[in-house]
């Protein structure tokens, strides 16, 4: 039985560049946990040094660690292998958004070939709602720290359970710090769908509206299914949206930053003044009471004689 220190290794979930998650179980605990084990490629010849790598590996966990927030995924501890590999354990998440919306997928036949599971698909307004103001709480914790992720998508968005789960957002791994900025690349790195036009100029340089531009993105794509075009300027939702709403993810898709909310915070707000989805007036039942005419009543109450 393959273990990870005293983690019972079911199987692997993930590979990154640099670190690959684990489904695993707790032997102590009982319980079903994900770590994450710091694992470069040998002759890896990216555009980050091994020692690049660790940094940003454990700046991940330390980042996550300082959180206590219930849309965040937390951190049980920090161990290391005896080779000196570091590992994290953290709470088991049942899914992420692709179970609930799908993959996407460059071509439309791509997306019409998919499986069931795997095909693209909208959530109902009012869970995509929750779900977006959740988000939107995680992500201000960030910004309030001056904090950017960078890598806002549904892949990063884990939810607690497979009904209904609550937000939980994780991989901090292209975290930018307010006091420095850890080795990047001189390109954007994250999912081109979803990453703001000046991220993929220039990573180093954006601020918190990078994320709120990912954030409005996300938002199309829970309710209608489908990514925005983006070709000709911000995301057009179509009719039946409120028009805070449309206004709102229009704002947040905006390819010029400084029209676009400041942070989450703002992208919150905006999503509170949003109403919910009308509901239908209940209609109560109308009884009508019908009287017969007294005559026909009486003679209907009488016995009839028997003739003679």
């Amino acid at each position: 039985m393959e273990r990870i220190g005293k983690y019972v290794i079911h199987t692997a979930v993930v590979t990154s560049g640099y670190a690959r998650i684990l489904l695993c179980h707790d032997p102590d605990l009982q319980v079903p946990v994900a770590v994450k084990l710091f694992d470069p490629k040998p002759g890896d010849d990216g555009p980050l040094s091994p020692a690049q790598q660790l940094t940003r590996f454990l700046t991940e966990v330390r980042t996550l660690a300082s959180f206590d927030h219930p849309y965040i995924v937390g951190v049980k501890t920090l161990e290391h292998l005896a080779d000196g590999r570091p590992y994290f354990v953290m709470p088991y998440m049942a899914a992420h958004l692709p179970y609930e919306i799908g993959k996407d997928f460059a071509a439309p036949e791509d997306a019409a070939a998919a499986s069931e599971r795997d095909r693209p698909r909208r959530m109902s307004g009012q869970r995509a709602m929750l779900v977006m103001k959740q988000l939107s709480s995680a992500v201000l914790a960030l910004h309030k720290r001056n904090l950017v992720h960078r890598a806002l998508k549904p892949s990063n968005v884990l939810l607690s359970t497979t009904q209904n789960g609550t937000v939980k957002l994780c991989d901090l791994s292209l975290i930018k710090l307010a006091e420095k900025n850890l080795p990047l690349p001189d390109f954007w790195m994250g999912d081109a769908a979803y990453t703001a036009p000046e991220q993929r100029e220039n990573a180093t340089a954006v601020n918190a509206t990078a994320d709120v531009y990912s954030m409005g993105v996300l938002a199309y794509r829970l309710l209608v299914g489908a990514l925005p075009d983006l070709s000709a300027g911000p995301a057009v939702l179509g009719g039946g949206f409120p028009s805070q709403l449309v206004e709102l993810i229009a704002a947040c898709t905006d390819p010029e930053p400084s029209r676009r909310p400041p942070h989450a915070g703002e992208v919150l707000g905006g999503l509170d003044r949003v109403p919910p989805p009308s509901r239908p007036a209940q209609v109560k039942p109308v009884v009508q009471v019908v009287s017969k005419p007294r005559a026909a009543a009486a003679s209907a109450a009488q016995p009839v004689a028997a003739e003679s």
